[in-house]
Order: structure tokens, then sequence, then C-alpha cells
């Protein structure tokens, strides 16, 4: 399966993180799964910000089936709804919308984790214990998440707000030791990826 990015219709751009930090933890909860194979983010988030037929897309990426949704977020207040949708013929297998306030964002990124796994696998997965909470405070995630945000955007000028905002959240003791990938950082930049 892939995961696309979830659209932020909060209609402020500063949220755009928020939504791809949302993506990635399902991301993640997902690829743990025994027996379900996801798509690699990279892959994933090429079809960020593009329409395209779902149909296309599942073929693109060689899968069965694609989730998609949206994030709105009002002050601390949470609408997620999440799709998944049956590439052969650009149907909703299932769909749901979460709202919480964003105290609550590690359950609910859980309970849409589970909520797909049953959906998928027809199994009785768990609804919670699927995304591991790195830290219980929201203000080092927030910043966890800007910094992710701007690591991904691969300008050595993004790259640098990336490293203010990981220090910024490791001095409010964030403990999320799975994204220490993000460093060290590049030595060049030539305004695109390095692969």
């Amino acid at each position: 399966m892939a995961v696309l990015p979830f659209i932020n219709m909060s209609g402020d751009k500063e949220n755009e993180y928020f939504s791809d930090g949302l993506t990635e933890e399902i991301i993640d909860a997902l690829a743990k799964v025994k027996g379900l194979r996801v798509v690699a983010r990279t892959s994933a988030f090429q079809f960020k910000s593009r329409a395209q037929d779902i149909r296309q897309i599942g073929k693109a990426l060689s899968v069965g089936t694609v989730l998609e949704g949206s994030v709105r977020k009002t002050g601390n207040r949470l609408r997620i709804t999440a799709q998944l949708n049956d590439v052969s013929n650009g149907y909703h297998l299932w769909s749901n919308t979460f709202d919480a306030s964003d105290q609550d964002i590690f359950r609910v990124q859980s309970e849409i984790a589970g909520a797909i796994c049953r959906a998928l696998l027809s199994t009785q997965a768990p609804s919670t214990g699927l995304v591991r909470q790195g830290t219980s405070n929201l203000q080092a995630y927030n910043l966890y998440l800007q910094g992710l945000y701007s690591w991904n955007q691969w300008t050595r000028e993004a790259n640098l707000r990336a490293v203010d905002y990981l220090h910024q959240a490791s001095t409010w003791t964030l403990t999320m030791r799975r994204h220490t990938h993000c460093l060290p950082m590049p030595t060049t930049f030539s305004g695109g990826r390095k692969d």
C-alpha cells in the first residue's frame, strides 16, 4: 500500500509541517505491521500537491491500495479525514473522520493506523500501540515536526532551519530517537535532493 501526503486544509500554510509529519508517522506505524508492505516516504511524497487519478498513482507505485487524507487544524482542535482506496477501480474501501485535540495526536495516529490495518487485513489489529509516543511534550513534538518538514525541503536555508528546530526540540527533552537520521547535515547543496 501507499500513504500519500495528507493535505493541509487548515488555511494556514504554516501547518503544512503538521500534515506531513502525520503522514510520516502513519507510514512508520503501518510499516511495522507484519505482512503489510508500505511504499517508502520518498516515493509517496512525489505525488504531493499533484492532482492525479488514484488508479494512475497506484500503477506508478505498484500498489493495490492507496491511503489519502486531509488535516484541518484550528487552535488545538484537529479533524483528520482518511480514505483507503482500491486502485483497480478508484473506489473507497474505507473512510473515516477523526476529531481530537492536538493533545491526543499520538492516540489518533495509532487509531488511524489500526483502523487501516483492520480494513486492509480484516484482522483484529490493535487500535492502540502502533504509534510510539516519543514525548508527551507537545511543544517539543511540534518543533520536531517543523524540523522534519524543513529538512525535507532540501535547501541549505531550510536545512539550517531544520537543525535549529531540532535543537530547540531537544531542549524540550524530545526523545524521538528513530529520526536521528536527519543529522549530520549534508555539506553541499545544489538546490535539489542529493541521492
